[in-house]
């Protein structure tokens, strides 16, 4: 008899953690002996861009109806009026209890032998499944998160038979602040499709022909949500830094989202406007990456650190800041690529420039990086994997 599991996410937005999602997803549908469901909170077809990726042997479930969905995001969209946004905080209050409803009604009516709750979100409705197994994974720095939410986290980690961290640094910091947990927590690195990435790294043909003379240009290039959290404003700070220093290379910033308008300011203020592109969202970023001559990343904090592998999968160099939690572990303490102090903006442009300027250390670096990659392959993880799901 197969194995019935059921995954719970809140999204299929453009997100690492939904990349990571459909890459365990296609994975796990080729295993004969597993039946996938896969739960998803949010309704907003055009959002959930990863949808069409999920295999078709995978049920899905939505827990929100779209009409629902789109009503709570015409609110959100103006919230400068009074009425929308008074409107928006009761839509909210309902969706969770719509949520809750759901998810008490539909695990009494479905057994599962194990539900994964993918990305913590779970975890506020998770004691209204009663006698069910039930894991989570947990894909960012606990530590990071305020003392309000790690009490609730102490609270919750008794309802959880497993807790999968991503990277040996996160299983250190969980047992450090839940050592009473420690028997629960289980490190397995995200899994990558290299063939799947390597063969999107080469499919220009949906881009425009002005993107194509984008790509033949000198250029770095950092991709993320443009929040606050990954500091691009720092990283337009460094290029212009570096232009001063002589680097003829344009930066392309790819990502959308909140901090955009600071850091278009901050071009305007650097006078950077023919310099420094914000190329928006894309859903193949991957021909971006191949073609750039580094791979630029200022976040103040990861869980893991997806896209840096992306990014050396693409045989692009990485030059990151130490952040918790992923860029050491990932960059081999430096040896795969350049890894700076946090905040050290100098070192980073050092780096950047001894970096280009050293054929040798780049030959060096790249071979520590092909040494890496092979601990995030699906075939690397795939015992563990299972092991947690059975």
């Amino acid at each position: 008899m197969k194995k019935k599991i059921a995954i719970y996410n809140g999204q299929l937005y453009m997100g690492g953690i939904e990349r990571v999602l459909v890459n365990y997803l296609e994975k796990l549908a080729l295993e004969p002996e597993l039946d996938i469901t896969l739960i998803i909170k949010e309704n907003i077809p055009e959002k959930n861009v990863f949808a069409s990726e999920v295999p078709k042997n995978i049920k899905v479930e939505y827990i929100k109806s779209e009409e629902l969905c789109r009503r709570t995001d015409s609110y959100r969209k103006n919230k400068k009026n009074t009425i929308s946004r008074l409107m928006y905080q009761w839509s909210l209050f309902y969706e969770r209890v719509v949520t809750r409803k759901w998810v008490k009604e539909y695990f009494e009516k479905n057994r599962f032998d194990v539900i994964v709750d993918f990305d913590m979100s779970l975890m506020k409705y998770v004691d209204e499944i009663k006698n069910q197994d039930i894991i989570t994974w947990a894909h960012f720095t606990l530590k990071g998160k305020k003392k309000k939410r790690q009490e609730m986290y102490k609270t919750k980690f008794k309802r959880y038979r497993n807790i999968v961290l991503i990277c040996d640094d996160m299983k250190t910091e969980f047992e450090e602040m839940y050592p009473e947990f420690k028997e629960k927590g289980i490190r397995i690195y995200n899994p990558m499709d290299f063939i799947t990435i390597l063969k999107k790294s080469e499919d220009i043909k949906e881009l425009s022909k002005e993107e194509l003379d984008l790509l033949k240009e000198n250029y770095f290039i950092g991709v993320s949500r443009l929040v606050g959290g990954k500091n691009r404003v720092a990283m337009v700070e460094i290029y212009s830094e570096l232009k001063k220093r002589g680097r003829k290379e344009k930066l392309y910033i790819l990502g959308d989202g909140p901090d955009r308008e600071n850091i278009e300011k901050k071009i305007k203020e650097l006078n950077l406007e023919k310099d420094v592109l914000l190329l928006g969202q894309k859903k193949n970023p991957f021909p971006w990456m191949k073609n750039a001559k580094l791979f630029l990343h200022t976040s103040m904090g990861e869980g893991f650190g997806l896209v840096l592998v992306e990014a050396m999968v693409c045989d692009t160099i990485v030059v990151a800041y130490d952040c918790p939690t992923g860029p050491r572990e990932i960059l081999v303490d430096g040896k795969a690529g350049g890894l700076i102090a946090l905040n050290d903006k100098k070192a980073f442009e050092d780096k950047v420039m001894e970096i280009l300027e050293n054929e040798v250390l780049q030959k060096s670096i790249k071979e520590e990086m092909y040494k890496k990659m092979d601990e995030f392959t699906y075939e690397y993880i795939r015992k563990d994997l299972l092991n947690v799901l059975k």
